[in-house]
């Protein structure tokens, strides 16, 4: 015989009717009362562009370290559009780039034995992503600007040292592996 447990709805985390019609008022409301919306600005009530079943699996795969950092990127991804103080959502180009710096990291420092460690995933007003390892005797910073223009690069600190260099999946992988 098997036993279906009753799950209590406020362990689950959806929201309520209430905050549910709240956001569809607020999607209404804002668009009646701004007009339309210049095309450059993108609509809050918008969900972004789907991810490929293949970025989504690795935030699932399990793979050591990589894939917590790779899924607080996707977080950031699904997450709102902007704040007060700019954009949250990571750009296609510096999440894509992002992505294929970790897995190519990952890749590199595999074959050294080498882990990506623990890092908090951030973007910065623009929509580049910023991921920061820090520990005490090293941090050891990624920066993807918000274009492919732009370059790359990680800042590292070391005790006193401390500089900035382009990144390249080999360098990254030596630079983490003074946060292990």
């Amino acid at each position: 015989m098997i036993m279906l447990a009753e799950i209590d709805e406020r362990s689950v985390g959806q929201p309520g009717r209430a905050e549910l019609q709240l956001a569809q008022l607020r999607c209404t409301l804002g668009s009646i009362t701004t007009g339309p919306r210049p095309a450059e600005d993108e609509d809050p009530c918008v969900t972004p562009d789907p991810l490929s079943p293949e970025r989504l699996q690795l935030a699932d795969a399990g793979i050591l370290y990589l894939s917590p950092v790779v899924g607080q990127l996707i977080e950031l991804w699904r997450g709102p559009e902007n704040d007060d103080y700019g954009r949250l959502r990571p750009t296609r180009e510096a999440f894509d780039k992002t992505i294929e710096l970790l897995v190519d990291t990952a890749i590199v420092g595999h074959f050294d034995q080498r882990a990506i460690p623990h890092g908090c995933v951030s973007t910065d007003s623009d929509g580049g992503v910023r991921i920061e390892w820090i520990r005490d005797k090293a941090k050891i910073h990624l920066v993807v600007p918000t274009t492919k223009n732009d370059r790359a690069y990680v800042y590292h600190e070391v005790g006193s040292d401390f500089a900035t260099e382009d990144v390249t999946p080999e360098r990254l992988s030596d630079w983490l592996s003074l946060i292990t």
